[in-house]
């Protein structure tokens, strides 16, 4: 960090003269990192990378930008976490990025845009829920204490319906059906696994160093799959019906905040879980905690 206030400390009086010169590009070596001047008419612009070693393979990753303009200096700062893999050091306004982790929740179904339980249905709420691990992360900080934040996920949904009844698709239109006569369901679900992509804001911002505690806003892309309506019949386990018109793709809304490596989320639906007018119009929520590594 202090090379890179050094350098950016030298190259600040060239910035008044850049449109005096013609544009050229530098590259040079400290260490592990290099370092790429380019030069505009407008500007100074700062590229670090730093080398990354994988397999047999020697990679660059660019791991810091800076732009001189007008006598005005801007930074960013690229980062990727990938799982299990010890993360970077941390350092005086390091941007600790809350995606990547593992979380659990209860799932329900809502009334449309209202956050409130939908009417057509019937859950029992301590046996429907969702898991999930994001695996990656990404983010670029946009401020101090702003950043944007993306990654990828992959989890499973489970709604336990109360009572004895299953969702089933019947003439191309699925709905809720009670089971048939002298035919006892003791349990019957619907499930499906997910992949989930989200895009946040996050504020965050550390407390006499320690923490931080953060807040995030933004939405993600689900794609949806391996949908399946199950009951089990007399110790057995059965499908009552498969795909059941499901949306394969959806946007949800997502909003976190936490302390540190612990989180709360509440994700919402924007349209309903099965096609239009091929099935009931039912919108997943979720209420759940997360562990961010």
């Amino acid at each position: 960090m202090k090379r890179i206030i050094v350098l950016l400390l030298i190259l600040a009086p060239m910035a008044c003269i850049a449109q005096e010169t013609a544009n050229q590009d530098t590259t040079f070596y400290v260490g592990n990192r290099k370092y790429v001047i380019k030069e505009t008419e407008d500007n100074i612009r700062v590229k670090i990378y730093e080398e990354s070693s994988k397999g047999d393979t020697i990679q660059n990753d660019q791991i810091f930008e800076g732009v001189y303009k007008d006598g005005r200096s801007t930074e960013r700062r690229i980062s990727l976490t990938i799982p299990f893999v010890k993360k970077e050091k941390k350092y005086r306004g390091y941007f600790d990025k809350h995606v990547a982790g593992v979380y659990v929740g209860y799932s329900q179904f809502a009334d449309g845009m209202n956050f409130s339980k939908a009417d057509d249905v019937d859950l029992v709420a301590s046996k429907s829920w969702e898991w999930g691990i994001n695996l990656f992360e990404g983010a670029v900080r946009l401020s101090r204490n702003w950043g944007l934040t993306s990654g990828l996920g992959f989890g499973y949904n489970s709604f336990r319906l109360d009572g004895n009844y299953g969702f089933e698709e019947r003439d191309g239109v699925t709905d809720i059906y009670p089971s048939p006569d002298e035919v006892d369901y003791r349990r019957s679900r619907l499930r499906y696994y997910h992949l989930r992509l989200p895009v946040s804001f996050e504020w965050q911002k550390s407390i006499n160093h320690k923490g931080p505690i953060f807040f995030s806003l933004g939405a993600e892309i689900e794609t949806r799959f391996w949908v399946r309506s199950k009951a089990i019949i007399d110790d057995d386990k059965h499908t009552l019906s498969k795909d059941l018109n499901v949306r394969p793709l959806g946007v949800n809304l997502l909003a976190q905040a936490g302390y540190g490596d612990w989180g709360f989320y509440c994700r919402y639906a924007t349209a309903s879980l099965f096609e239009k007018d091929k099935g009931p119009k039912l919108y997943p929520f979720s209420l759940g905690i997360q562990w961010h590594w």
